[in-house]
């Protein structure tokens, strides 16, 4: 007959899925501040995107749609930010499944992906920026704006790399092996990367559709 230890060391797992308390988001103040902050984030680049979007389509524009000349590093840049979103989520998952070295691993490697992708943004930005150069004398500064909407992300992106490299650091030295909510910090990194991404995607594909 199973003894109340045997019973006891098959307690269900604090740290899994199935087992994990979850505060109700708006009773979590991280939580609304985090969305009220986004929120007044996504304000920012919806008018900035509408901007540019009015000024492509304004049928009294000099620059044809199609004349616009797009770096090919930002379809890798695409890539490597949609890496950054999958590895947070990843770790996000395992970190509520107890598997203290997996999500350890995919913060790592979430780092590693946003490093890249400022790596790779910051010679895309140079070459729009000397495309505006170029032809500022022309009277055609949409070069300049392209690149001051893709220095906007980036410079949010440099300040997701701060938040990101704090939890991974302390996320090394087991600051995060213990239950909700001293989850948080990883769960706001990953909100804010989330959106951050989905903002590059729109914002990329504007700037395809309407080059």
């Amino acid at each position: 007959m199973p003894s109340r230890d045997d019973a006891n060391s098959r307690s269900p797992d604090p740290f899994r899925d199935d087992d994990t308390p979850r505060q109700p988001s708006f009773k979590n103040p991280g939580t609304v501040g985090m969305i009220l902050f986004l929120a007044a984030l996504f304000m920012l680049f919806a008018a900035s995107l509408l901007g540019y979007i009015l000024i492509r389509l304004n049928k009294q524009s000099t620059i044809p749609l199609g004349s616009i000349a797009l770096p090919r590093l930002l379809w890798l840049s695409t890539v490597l930010v949609i890496g950054v979103s999958v590895a947070l989520g990843l770790a996000t998952r395992q970190i509520r499944q107890g598997r203290h070295r997996s999500y350890r691993n995919a913060l790592t490697a979430a780092l590693a992906l946003a490093a890249g992708f400022l790596t790779v943004q910051a010679p895309a930005m140079v070459r729009l920026l000397s495309e505006h150069q170029q032809l500022r004398a022309t009277g055609l500064h949409l070069y300049g704006l392209l690149f001051f909407l893709v220095l906007l992300h980036a410079m949010h992106v440099l300040g997701g790399m701060v938040a990101l490299v704090w939890v991974t650091v302390k996320a090394h030295g087991g600051a995060y092996d213990r239950p909700p909510p001293g989850h948080d910090p990883i769960r706001y990194t990953t909100l804010y990367w989330h959106f951050l991404d989905m903002v590059w995607i729109v914002m990329f594909s504007i700037f395809i559709v309407l080059r």
